[in-house]
């Protein structure tokens, strides 16, 4: 029978056809080419996933036109630059913006809405109906209709839900708030420390070209004495290598002096290529010790320091978090009221078309209380609880690391106040020795050992105190930024913090 081989061929090729489409339609979601290959092979960026010009916008080669190359900045200065360039606060101050808004947004469950809608379309209908009736047994319809809707819905009751999250968001925008103060300090921070590391870089380069004077002082007088037959060559050689070394030990100290200058760049944002000079402090005094006790320190830093609020906040909106989650194992009483248009009209059995244009109306109260979810309910008050023991948590480490670096802090300004005491007469002590050993060495009275030691000893003081002088500044400015206190008033305390 042909027609039947035929039939059988046209079913099967109708199958393969199907079943190939369901392959094609398979394939379309193919994942396997989005990911690298193999785990042995970097995986080769695309074209298409290169960024542009325009999106990676990228930091200009030159400086900044409001960076002055021949002007010395201050401490004031450069923190001012910086916070209007710093990125860290730029993120979260709108971090801070969207927190606000959010509880604006949490704020809307207070008020009804009001919602305007409308639906409209074509239908063709057929409906069963008795054959006694009908001797068809069915009836057709043609609608055509639109109905405009303007509905109005307010929560009356929900145990405090609302509200609860109204006082979770504003508790949870007080974080972002401080949270955002936090990250000013900590650019100030950032900044005060790579400008005292700057400064102290740059005094360190010129105590080694000091030193290196003072080695070539002490070489010339070996050669002189040598001249006159009073010393040895090996003695020439020695001090020939102490200046040598001196050579090198000023390439570290210019080698520091720049990274010290690219840190300063890099924590005010600024391209590399900037040309940046700033006030000298090293010289300058040191600030006063501490005002207060620690013990008064500490309980500065509890009620200030921007990430202990910010923990205490958190915590305060995850006790609402609670509130919220127990409110929704209660009932809500909610109030909805329409007004609805129907305008439309329908062809029965190709009959003419009869219309209505008839407003409607309706007002509703709707009591809603979930008996039972599976425990769904009940398990988010015990999440909301364990997130509040959670933050409970965060509190207490924000607290102890709180007192933990201020302590420390305190500690670090008090002994390096007394290391720099210490270096400043020590240095006064080597100046004196050099200056007395490399006289008498130059009149052929003392030894070429007692003039290189005193040398050595003179370039470590010099050292010594540059690093002493430093470190003191940028224990002062921690202490300030462990107690909450650093900004910009305070740092402009500090030598070279003024304008």
């Amino acid at each position: 029978m042909p027609w039947r081989t035929s039939w059988v061929l046209q079913r099967l090729s109708r199958s393969v056809a199907g079943l190939l489409a369901c392959l094609w339609v398979l394939g379309c979601n193919d994942t396997r080419d989005l990911a690298p290959a193999t785990p042995d092979v970097p995986w080769a960026i695309p074209p298409a996933a290169v960024p542009t010009f325009q999106e990676v916008d990228p930091v200009s080669p030159t400086a900044p036109a409001d960076i002055n190359p021949d002007h010395q900045y201050s401490l004031a200065e450069l923190i001012d630059i910086a916070e209007r360039r710093n990125q860290a606060t730029r993120i979260a101050w709108e971090e801070a913006r969207q927190a606000a808004i959010n509880v604006g947004i949490a704020k809307a469950a207070l008020l009804p809405a009001l919602t305007a809608s409308a639906i409209g379309g074509y239908q063709r209908a057929a409906l069963p109906i008795p054959s006694n009736l009908v001797p068809q047994g069915f009836f057709t319809a043609n609608i055509e209709e639109v109905l405009p809707t303007l509905t109005i819905s307010y929560l009356l009751l929900d145990f405090g839900g609302r509200k609860a999250t109204i006082n979770a968001a504003r508790q949870l925008s007080v974080a972002a708030n401080v949270t955002f103060t936090q990250a000013h300090q900590k650019l100030i921070f950032d900044v005060a420390k790579a400008y005292f590391l700057l400064d102290a870089a740059e005094a360190a380069l010129r105590a080694a070209e000091q030193a290196l004077k003072d080695a070539a002082e002490v070489q010339s007088s070996a050669e002189a004495l040598y001249g006159r037959g009073l010393a040895t060559i090996v003695t020439v050689e020695l001090a020939r290598r102490d200046t040598a070394q001196r050579r090198y030990t000023l390439a570290q100290a210019r080698t520091a002096q720049h990274d010290a200058q690219y840190g300063l760049l890099t924590a005010m944002d600024l391209p590399p290529t900037t040309q940046l000079r700033i006030v000298d402090v090293s010289t300058r005094p040191l600030p006063r010790p501490a005002a207060g006790t620690l013990q008064q320190l500490l309980s500065d830093a509890l009620h200030q320091r921007p990430d202990l609020v910010a923990a205490v906040a958190k915590l305060r909106a995850s006790d609402e978090g609670i509130a919220q989650a127990r409110s929704g194992l209660w009932p809500t009483l909610s109030l909805s009221t329409n007004i609805q248009g129907n305008i439309g009209q329908i062809s029965v059995d190709g009959l003419p078309y009869t219309g209505v244009k008839e407003p409607q109306a309706g007002l509703f109260l709707n009591l809603a209380w979930p008996l039972y979810q599976g425990g769904l309910l009940q398990n988010r008050v015990r999440e909301a609880e364990s997130r509040r023991e959670a933050a409970a948590d965060a509190v207490r480490e924000a607290r102890n690391q709180a007192l933990r670096e201020v302590a420390l802090a305190y500690d670090q300004v008090d002994t390096g106040l007394q290391q720099y005491e210490a270096a400043k007469a020590l240095l006064v002590a080597a100046q004196t020795a050099f200056n007395s050993a490399s006289d008498s060495y130059a009149h052929g009275v003392g030894t070429f050992t007692d003039a290189a030691s005193a040398e050595a000893a003179l370039a470590a003081a010099r050292a010594d105190m540059v690093r002493a002088h430093a470190q003191t500044l940028i224990n002062a400015a921690a202490l300030a930024f462990a107690t909450g206190a650093l900004n910009a008033g305070t740092a402009a305390e500090l030598p070279g913090g003024e304008r």
